[in-house]
């Protein structure tokens, strides 16, 4: 008993840092709501973390005001431009307190000159007699507004979960888009987003979030009173005898209960645990895209095919249809003539990160952009050739996490590409001699979000300043040991 108590004294020591750095950073994770209006300063984060050459998603695109004005957006709120790049103004009055407010994923200048704008907590209308963004009330609550269109008089506006059009003057009229579910579908999901729900709870909804929430806090009693007993005794050398008598006390209690605790909870550890290794690469990858029945009567066994799933959409007038990008591929639906969507034989490389760029280009290709590179899409050539190299896209497959360029943003002039921003790199002009524009101080010292910090200690990436790239096996090495330890 000695021999296992030293095996599992010591190791829990160092296990235990990371087990509260782990349950503490997936409370925050959470309750990303609750935490936006927390910010932190860069300066308090390896160097990794500073914005330079407007990168780490800083910017995600453009939208031109006049000929001489426009508004660039993305990470960093919106800041208003001119044509040269040469003065910034903040335009960010309105929005929520802290920075994670200001996430922007799309604007929508309209043609009578209205201005939008799609945020992580909603969509936003810019009001010119006040000069301020102001909130507009969506039909879901809590909307993540991922894209905005215009198209026959009509705005569209997609959010994670619904497609819908705006109508009306100060006060707007939303109409949900029925949007048919795929012929081919399969009535499964994502064996990832199953796990995540899994992972963080979700998959109960509030109750289940609780749940987990409750793990982490257990996780940390047991993490502490694990240092408690392990350093009681040397502290307690040094105090009066009346001091060390209650400090005994006090480890006895807190010894009996973390054996309860760890005994009765290492289930729901173990299921935890296992359930966010996949989450992160390498073991992200081999089931990026595997599928399994929904569980029922959880948040994945929906009545809406498209819950969650939608991620970005372009109006296609010349063919009379939508063409949705999903977290399940591309497909397309008509606004008439057929009631389906249906997928596309050759797609573009996607990471499974995300899209980040989804635009209709003059000559009818589609530029797509995400982790995994910059395409440009004929789906009707069954074409996809890359926008940086020009060469010939010929393997269809979903893309890797990071490919050799990981396109955040891209920033068009009278619908022409003229350069995109890489998530490490920053801005990448595409045009001989074309700028690269300054990043100013003040947008440089833009703070980061405590949810943004929180993800980063989560998977480990803030570890990256010490492991290099070896840090993408800290979570799996991580749950591995955590797992061998407990059983």
């Amino acid at each position: 008993m000695k021999t296992l108590r030293k095996y599992h004294k010591w190791p829990s020591l160092f296990i235990g840092v990371f087990l509260i750095l782990f349950s503490l950073s997936g409370i925050i994770l959470n309750h990303r709501q609750f935490f936006s209006p927390v910010n932190v300063s860069r300066n308090l984060l390896p160097p990794v973390y500073r914005y330079n050459n407007w990168n780490l998603a800083a910017v995600k695109g453009s939208v031109w005001l006049d000929n001489n004005r426009q508004l660039l957006y993305g990470n960093i709120g919106i800041v208003e431009t001119d044509s040269a790049f040469s003065h910034f103004r903040d335009f960010n009055n309105g929005f929520g307190r802290g920075i994670d407010q200001r996430k922007i994923f799309t604007m929508l200048k309209t043609r009578d000159s209205r201005l939008f704008a799609g945020t992580l907590y909603g969509l936003y209308r810019f009001d010119l007699s006040d000069n301020r963004w102001e909130k507009l009330e969506m039909p879901e609550k809590n909307p993540r507004v991922v894209k905005l269109e215009e198209s026959d008089g009509l705005i569209y506006i997609m959010t994670r979960d619904h497609l819908y059009t705006m109508t009306g003057g100060p006060i707007p009229e939303f109409k949900q888009v029925p949007l048919p579910v795929p012929r081919d579908a399969d009535g499964k999901a994502g064996l990832f987003i199953t796990l995540w729900v899994l992972h963080s709870g979700e998959l109960l909804g509030l109750a289940g979030k609780l749940i987990v929430d409750l793990v982490g806090l257990v996780i940390i009693f047991i993490s502490l009173s694990g240092f408690y007993y392990t350093f009681l005794p040397k502290f307690a050398r040094q105090t009066s005898q009346k001091l060390r008598i209650k400090l005994q006390r006090i480890n006895r209690t807190s010894i009996n209960w973390h054996t309860k605790i760890g005994v009765y909870g290492i289930i729901i550890l173990i299921v935890t645990v296992i359930s966010g290794m996949f989450l992160r690469p390498p073991l992200l990858i081999p089931i990026a895209n595997s599928r399994v029945r929904p569980i029922p009567g959880t948040l994945l066994d929906n009545d809406n095919h498209w819950h969650d799933k939608l991620r970005d959409f372009v109006v296609d007038s010349s063919g009379n249809r939508v063409i949705l990008s999903t977290s399940e591929g591309f497909f397309e639906w008509g606004f008439s003539g057929y009631s389906i969507c249906k997928s596309f034989q050759t797609q573009p490389p996607v990471s499974v990160m995300g899209i980040t760029a989804f635009e209709h280009l003059p000559d009818g290709a589609f530029l797509v952009g995400s982790f995994s590179g910059l395409y440009r899409w004929y789906p009707e050539k069954d074409a996809v050739i890359n926008a940086i190299t020009g060469e010939m896209v010929t393997q269809q497959a979903s893309g890797n996490p990071f490919g050799a360029t990981a396109v955040s943003g891209i920033i068009c002039k009278n619908a022409e590409l003229i350069a995109f921003t890489d998530y490490d790199a920053g801005w990448v002009p595409l045009k001989p001699g074309g700028q690269v524009p300054d990043m100013p101080e003040a947008i440089k010292k833009s703070p980061v979000s405590l949810w943004n910090v929180g993800l980063e200690v989560h998977t480990g990436r803030i570890f990256s300043v010490i492991l290099g790239d070896l840090y993408i096996l800290y979570v799996p090495l991580m749950g591995l040991t955590t797992i061998h330890h407990v059983g």
